[in-house]
């Protein structure tokens, strides 16, 4: 599989690869007409910027794609695909192998972990790879749903729909029959992998990871699927997964992966915030600063989606009411207006909102509470000559304000 490998795209590190995976649409210069502004706006959706969690995404999806590569056309893959149509057939099976190289990625919701995932994906192979020896069409990562209803059928016929999409093959019209025992499904849905995917992806995983006896069901049935393919398995979710999967001593160690977590009030959400600002399509433009980075942070609570979309909904009201600013009014407005449904998940008076880190030169304004003078003496012996930790813990003990000058 030397010369499948050859076919993706050059592994990436550091500075090389956040370049790669953002995205910045142009901005649209000079539009003054309304219809033209408020399409503009579309645009904002498409930006994507890496957070170091995007990174870790890279780096599993690529060693797991490597991995599944390595296992191709040996004698393991050989046998394993004998053991499978055994089933197929109704006859003994003697043996399952792999899926140790399956992980999960589970974060709340708006965090953008499908997305991330799929951006990632792009970068490392952005064709279906060929092999010559056995001719197969290989495709880098299959992107699936859980089902809703909880029916192992249904997500394997769900796989073979999407293969057939993708390489215009027929496996799910030779499958769907009805007298295909699931265990027949599972043992060709196997092979079918086995011969054309390199990594499944199966996104909303929370959908099945429950208490519930079809739930558990469905589980047991993806452990297996996971061993009898051979390929490794990502599992994108909610946290309500992650909580599921720990009862499962079998399944905790085929999710062992990454959480994502929402945006601390730092450098890289003033990074992402300021990127935003750049794509007004108001006819009055504000210049970003502190007072409008704290705004957002408390009304998105620090999740993506959110604000982006916050971002947005805000420009169109103002845009279309005629005010044509962007004000921190403007912003607590709109989300008062068109975001009353989150209103339940994001309790305003519990976001809190952190000073933001030191960047490169801070100014540090704030007076010694009166009751300890000698307050700034001893966190100065404390902290030595790191000026780093000498703001980290003055900030616990007063209001610091950081500004980056």
């Amino acid at each position: 599989m030397d010369k499948v490998k050859e076919q993706l795209n050059k592994y990436l590190c550091g500075e090389d690869l956040i370049n790669a995976l953002t995205v910045l649409p142009p901005y649209r210069e000079g539009l003054t007409e309304i219809p033209d502004r408020l399409t503009a706006l579309l645009d904002i959706y498409k930006i994507y910027i890496p957070s170091s969690a995007t990174l870790d995404i890279y780096n599993r999806l690529f060693m797991a794609i490597l991995n599944s590569l390595d296992k191709k056309a040996t004698l393991l893959e050989v046998g394993l695909q004998n053991d499978n149509f055994r089933a197929i057939k109704g006859n003994k099976r003697y043996g399952i192998i792999g899926g140790l190289e399956s992980f999960e990625i589970i974060g709340t919701a708006g965090l953008g972990k499908t997305s991330s995932v799929q951006r990632c994906v792009d970068i490392i192979a952005n064709k279906i790879l060929i092999s010559k020896k056995p001719y197969r069409e290989i495709i880098p990562a299959l992107f699936i749903e859980a089902v809703a209803d909880g029916s192992f059928k249904s997500l394997l016929f769900t796989i073979l729909q999407e293969v057939d999409r993708l390489l215009g093959t027929n496996y799910f019209v030779e499958n769907n029959h009805v007298t295909a025992t699931t265990d027949a499904l599972l043992a060709a849905v196997s092979n079918c992998l086995i011969n054309h995917c390199l990594i499944l992806v199966i996104d909303e995983i929370e959908r099945v990871a429950n208490d519930s006896r079809k739930g558990t069901t469905l589980i047991n049935f993806l452990t297996q699927l996971v061993n009898q393919s051979n390929v490794a398995v990502c599992f994108v979710g909610n946290e309500s997964a992650n909580r599921y999967f720990e009862t499962k001593e079998y399944m905790s160690r085929r999710t062992i992966g990454i959480s994502i977590k929402k945006m601390d009030y730092d450098d890289y959400y003033y990074n992402f915030i300021s990127i935003l600002f750049h794509y007004q399509y108001t006819l009055k433009k504000v210049e970003f600063n502190s007072e409008y980075a704290r705004i957002l942070y408390k009304l998105s609570n620090g999740i993506p989606s959110m604000l982006v979309s916050l971002f947005v909904e805000t420009q169109r009201n103002v845009i279309l009411s005629g005010e044509e600013e962007l004000t921190p009014t403007a912003f607590e407005n709109t989300f008062k207006e068109n975001f009353a449904t989150m209103m339940p998940y994001i309790n305003l008076d519990r976001v809190k909102v952190p000073n933001k880190k030191e960047v490169e030169k801070v100014c540090v304004s704030a007076s010694a509470p009166s009751d300890n003078p000698q307050l700034l003496y001893h966190i100065s012996r404390q902290s030595g000559k790191d000026i780093t930790k000498f703001i980290n813990i003055l900030k616990d003990n007063i209001n610091v304000e950081y500004i980056k000058l």
